[in-house]
């Protein structure tokens, strides 16, 4: 990732949480304060505060002084409002946001109440940025000068960056210690018997068990004061945690103790070589045999994945037609088709999850500037030059193979030609604009961070209806829009584009495509053409040659979405989803790109390449046995509320299948349930085209609340216990939930060999 010019290209080494100093002076002076990262001088204007213009939900300013505290752990605001400051004076949690819940600082107006404050007065792009949360939400900031921007804009980031390093040092004291500080509600730097109940509640434990819980406080309780400090609450929150189901495993393998012959055993059936084991051996065996278990465990050396099938390691070199994409439908809309906002924030948290292909639904603008939104519907707009920017900006974080920007077109010549001048002056080099091979597509390693584009192209008269007028739109929903003056693409525009556009009419004709050439297909046409085994067939014949894309039904005006496995057994490479919902279909999608390093491609099998059709059947069933949960939250990641009754969806997807099975609910307890279920599915053809998902649920009376969810690629998974993370139900987090995991067991049944 390119780093800002303004910010420092080193940081101080990291410092691990650290406390010494006598109990009961945690935050007092001269005493053992917790420091949750390195200090630095550009921190002193922060710690300080100053007075931001933040912009509200009604696109009102409202300016407030924000400051870091001391700890450098937390961003607080003081508010004007008398039960607001009662409110920050009983609880900390009040006007108060944890530096680990903010993902990123994005700058520029990319946000929807941004963009609707600057569609009345034009914003300053280098004045404004916004604080992008692990929720999904904004908070946006309006600075009043450049010194002020540079002392908060490059000093949140680079402080933001010195917390990660340092948690990652000790995740696990790092996390106990987040709690810590909301517990001790009166600042104390203690903890009294109320407190630590509070951190419980919040922790979604079991309510049943306070009388257990006392009797932890009072053994924790070192020196019986009724008080824990931060080392005595780290012992008791060690017990509260205990996890009965790492006892249980213990005693299947030796009750008596775990020698090292005992671990090497273990060690075996969890598939470790003989080259791996005595390294683990001599980690862990020195241990008591529940710590070892435990931390071995929730290592990141026991995840769910083969350690090779989630870095890069797939061949990059194959033409792009030989890859599945990730791929987004409408991709600036935050929710319904019809009257949700649009903002640049989608493409950048699009981006950032991999995404390799993104739509663009260009317009004219009134004042001679191409805008972008869902032409003909309620949804706001905003400005083509941000969008391109923005892309410009992200494209390549988190994946250097390029990304393809799809373009509706609905612009008239003049602002085509604008389109094409900004593109050019923003993207420069990136901009892919060399005449592709009229053979073969070129590899995503040829072009690696390079934007291509794809939309209609300039055709002569006779071949006019060979070009699709639109890809984005069912004929059904078409028929229900206004009709629009039929423009013809921009000589300038035309010049740069990769891909164009070819309307489909039969697979006889697309022998005599040249390689750029591509078609779109609604989710109804798809399905018409995999209606046939010898329909399918062709279908996939086309698509190991050429690229094709699939995009939603025009009646899903909710930005619902489809099965994504039947565009991608197909052999389709962009299979556009909906990002901005969080549903079944995106969790698949998820979980398809969580192979070869996220990069956003996945080579598809050789029987959708090479040699399409010899499907193979390496794979006959595989159980799930879900164990338990840690650390699950509360919906939505909220602090407060009740404690949930979570149980767990799994569902084995495939191309022709969909099988679903589901433990029971566990009452009250969120922290640490058992469930200790075992279920078995059946595995058709071609394990590449199977994704195992398991959902957490939380039971309630009315609307059963979704808290999590992780996406397995059959192919991909390992056999034995391991820690599965967890992802946020609004599939807006880059990352998984920090410590929320299901602790399961994988089994594999494969074709006897001869």
């Amino acid at each position: 990732m390119e780093e800002d010019k303004n910010t420092a290209t080193t940081l101080p080494p990291p410092v691990a949480m650290t406390s010494s100093g006598r109990k009961g002076q945690l935050f007092k002076a001269n005493s053992r304060k917790l420091q949750s990262c390195t200090g630095l001088p550009s921190d002193e204007p922060l710690l300080a505060g100053e007075v931001l213009r933040k912009v509200d939900r009604g696109g009102k300013v409202a300016s407030r002084k924000y400051y870091v505290s001391e700890d450098l752990f937390s961003l607080k605001w003081e508010s004007k409002g008398s039960l607001a400051k009662l409110t920050d004076a009983l609880f900390r949690s009040s006007c108060t946001i944890d530096m680990p819940t903010i993902q990123r600082i994005q700058p520029g107006v990319t946000t929807a109440r941004l963009h609707k404050m600057d569609a009345k007065q034009a914003l300053s792009r280098d004045l404004c940025f916004s604080i992008v949360l692990a929720s999904g939400k904004c908070i946006d900031i309006l600075c009043t000068d450049a010194g002020q921007y540079s002392r908060w804009f490059h000093g949140l980031r680079s402080l933001i960056e010195r917390q990660r390093l340092a948690r990652a040092q000790d995740p696990e004291r790092a996390f106990l210690y987040q709690q810590w500080i909301h517990a001790d509600a009166n600042r104390d730097g203690m903890l009294s018997r109320a407190e630590v109940l509070k951190v419980a509640h919040r922790l979604n434990h079991a309510s049943a068990a306070k009388q257990t819980m006392l009797a932890s406080f009072a053994t924790a309780d070192a020196d019986a004061d009724g008080e824990l400090d931060f080392d005595e609450y780290c012992t008791f929150m060690n017990t509260v945690r205990h996890r009965s189901e790492i006892d249980s495993l213990r005693d299947l393998y030796a009750p008596e103790g775990w020698t090292e012959e005992v671990w090497k055993t273990f060690l075996t059936d969890q598939g470790h070589g003989a080259a791996t084991i005595p390294l683990l051996v001599a980690k862990y065996a020195a241990l008591a045999p529940y710590e070892g278990l435990r931390r071995y465990l929730s290592s990141p050396g026991n995840a769910w994945s083969k350690p090779e099938m989630m870095e890069l390691h797939q061949d990059m070199t194959q033409p792009l037609a030989h890859y599945w994409i990730a791929s987004s439908h409408n991709t600036y809309l935050e929710g319904d088709q019809l009257q949700s906002s649009s903002s640049v924030h989608m493409y950048i948290s699009a981006l950032l999850q991999s995404c390799r292909c993104v739509e663009i639904d260009t317009w004219d603008g009134d004042d001679g500037e191409p805008i972008v939104y869902h032409g003909h519907t309620l949804t706001t707009k905003i400005k083509f030059v941000d969008v391109i920017e923005a892309i410009h900006a992200h494209a390549f974080e988190t994946s250097p193979f390029p990304v393809i920007l799809s373009l509706e077109n609905h612009c008239g010549e003049p602002q085509q030609v604008k389109m094409a001048a900004i593109m050019v002056r923003v993207f420069g080099d990136a901009l892919y604009s060399t005449a592709p091979s009229e053979d073969v597509l070129p590899s995503p390693y040829a072009l690696r961070r390079k934007i291509l584009l794809k939309g209609k192209g300039r055709v002569a008269k006779a071949d006019a209806d060979a070009v699709s007028d639109s890809d984005s739109d069912d004929a059904a929903d078409k028929a229900k829009q206004p009709p629009s003056k039929k423009s013809s693409v921009a000589a300038e525009l035309d010049a740069i584009l990769f891909f164009k556009g070819t309307h489909f009419h039969s697979f006889g004709e697309c022998g005599s495509w040249r390689a750029p050439q591509m078609s779109s297909f609604g989710e109804a046409k798809v399905k018409k053409l995999s209606a046939t085994n010898d329909a399918k067939l062709q279908f996939r014949q086309l698509n190991a040659r050429h690229v094709s894309r699939m995009y939603p039904s025009g009646v899903r005006i909710d930005s619902s979405n489809y099965n994504p496995m039947l565009g991608w057994s197909a052999g389709m490479q962009l299979v556009a989803l909906n990002y901005q919902t969080a549903d079944l279909p995106m969790y698949m999608n998820h979980g398809l790109f969580s192979q070869n390093g996220k990069a956003g491609y996945v080579l598809k099998p050789d029987s959708m390449r090479q040699h399409v059709g010899t499907f193979g059947r390496d794979i006959l069933a595989i159980t799930v046995r879900v164990l338990s949960g840690q650390h699950l939250p509360k919906p939505a990641g909220a602090k407060t509320g009740e404690i949930i009754d979570p149980y767990v969806v799994v569902d084995v997807v495939s191309e022709s299948s969909s099988l679903r099975k589901t433990t029971a609910a566990i009452d009250n307890n969120g922290l640490n349930p058992v469930w200790n279920a075992t279920m078995t599915f059946e595995v058709g053809l071609e394990a590449a085209l199977h994704l195992v998902v398991l959902t957490v649920m939380e039971k309630d009376l009315d609307f059963d609340d979704m808290i999590g969810f992780a996406a397995l690629p059959l192919s991909s998974i390992r056999e034995g216990y391991r820690n599965v993370p967890l992802y946020a139900a609004n599939g807006m987090r880059t990352g998984p939930y920090e410590f929320a995991t299901l602790f399961c067991h994988f089994s594999l049944l494969r074709p006897a060999t001869s």
